[in-house]
C-alpha cells in the first residue's frame, strides 16, 4: 500500500518535467449542474494527457539509467512515455494496436520514438512489447498496472488535495484505471476517504471496470468497441479492480454518441476541445445531476490529443 510519504516523494520526482496548473472554476458547469465544479486541466501536460505523470516517475525512478524504454499504448500512455524518454534521452518504442490513428502516430514519431503496430487491440500490443523487452533486455512500462506509474498518477490528487478544501467528490474516466486507482489511493493515504467521494466513467464498449463491478469480479471484454481509444484496455489489473471496488462511490457508463455530443458542450462552452476519453465525464455528471447537486466537485480534463477533423467524422458518423 501507498503512504502519504509515496505520493510526495513521486510529486517531488516529476515536479521538473510537467507544468503546474491551479484549477479553473467551470462557470457554465457549476450553474448547470447547481454544484461547485473545478477542472484539473491535465490536458495541458507535456504530451497532453495525465499519462506525463506516471511515465516519468517511473522512468526517473530507474537506476541505472536504461538504454531503451519500450511499452504499449493506444492511447495517451505511448505520448507520455516518448516524451519523457525523449527529454531523458533515452530511446523509445511505442507498440501500438492496429487502428491507431495518423495522428497518434505522427506525434510519437515527431516526438522521436520509434513505432511498431500489432494486434487487434491494446492487450495484444501488450503482450508482444513485453516479450521483446524481456528478448533485449530494454525496459518496459506497463501502462497502468506498474506501481510507480500509478504512484505518478496519484500526484493528480495530492495537488488537488493541497490547492482546495473540503472536496466532495472527484470524478475521473477510467480505461485500465491506473489514474483513479493512483487517485483512490492517495485520498486513502491522505486520510481523506470519508471526506472525498470518488466516482468512476467509461463509454459503452470500453467499459471493462463497469462490467466487472456488476460481476463482482474481473471480467475481459471480447473486444473494444467504443471510439473512446484511449480507454481501450480490455481488462484491467486485479489490483486495481480491487482498489477501485473498495474505494469507488459510483461507477457510470455512457454511450459514444452522448460522449461526441459533451465533447461539442464542453468545446464550446469551456473552448478546450478534448477527447471522448474525457467528454464521456461531462455525460456521466448531466444525466446525474441530483447525485452532485450542491457539492464541492472537481473533474480530471485526462487528455485532448484529438482533432478537430475526428470530431467532425464522430459527428458525421454517430449524431447526425
Amino acid at each position: 500500500m501507498y503512504s502519504e510519504e509515496d505520493f510526495r516523494k513521486a510529486q517531488e520526482s516529476i515536479k521538473d518535467y510537467i507544468e503546474h496548473y491551479s484549477l479553473k472554476y467551470s462557470e457554465w458547469l457549476s450553474t448547470e449542474l447547481e454544484a461547485e465544479v473545478y477542472l484539473k486541466l491535465e490536458c495541458f501536460q507535456p504530451g497532453r494527457s495525465f499519462k506525463i505523470r506516471g511515465a516519468t516517475n517511473s522512468l526517473v525512478s530507474q537506476k541505472p539509467k536504461p538504454t531503451r524504454v519500450i511499452t504499449a499504448s493506444g492511447g495517451n500512455h505511448g505520448v507520455g512515455v516518448a516524451t519523457i524518454a525523449n527529454k531523458l534521452n533515452i530511446p523509445s518504442l511505442i507498440v501500438l494496436p492496429e487502428g491507431t490513428s495518423e495522428y497518434r502516430i505522427r506525434i510519437l514519431e515527431e516526438i522521436g520514438s520509434q513505432t511498431f503496430i500489432i494486434g487487434n487491440s491494446w492487450d495484444d500490443s501488450n503482450n508482444y512489447a513485453i516479450r521483446l523487452a524481456k528478448s533485449e533486455n530494454s525496459l518496459y512500462i506497463h501502462a497502468f498496472a506498474d506501481p510507480l506509474v500509478i504512484q505518478g498518477q496519484g500526484t493528480v490528487a495530492v495537488e488537488i488535495m493541497d490547492e482546495i478544501n473540503e472536496i466532495d467528490a472527484i470524478v475521473a474516466s477510467v480505461g485500465g484505471g491506473g489514474l483513479l486507482t493512483g487517485i483512490s489511493l492517495a485520498v486513502e493515504a491522505f486520510a481523506k476517504q470519508k471526506e472525498i467521494s470518488l466516482y468512476a466513467v467509461e463509454t459503452q464498449g470500453a467499459n471493462c471496470l463497469n462490467e466487472s463491478l456488476k460481476e463482482d469480479k474481473l471480467v475481459e471484454l471480447a473486444a473494444i468497441t467504443s471510439i473512446a481509444k484511449t480507454l481501450g484496455a480490455r481488462k484491467m489489473s486485479e489490483f486495481n479492480f480491487r482498489t477501485l471496488q473498495r474505494m469507488l462511490t459510483n461507477s457510470y457508463v455512457v454511450s459514444d454518441r452522448d460522449a461526441v455530443k459533451s465533447l461539442i458542450d464542453f468545446l464550446n462552452n469551456e473552448k478546450i476541445l478534448v477527447e471522448p476519453a474525457m467528454s464521456c465525464i461531462i455525460t456521466a455528471l448531466f444525466q446525474n445531476k441530483e447525485e452532485f447537486k450542491g457539492k464541492k466537485i472537481v473533474i480530471v480534463v485526462c487528455g485532448s490529443n484529438v482533432t478537430f477533423n475526428e470530431v467532425e467524422k464522430w459527428k458525421n458518423e454517430i449524431i447526425e
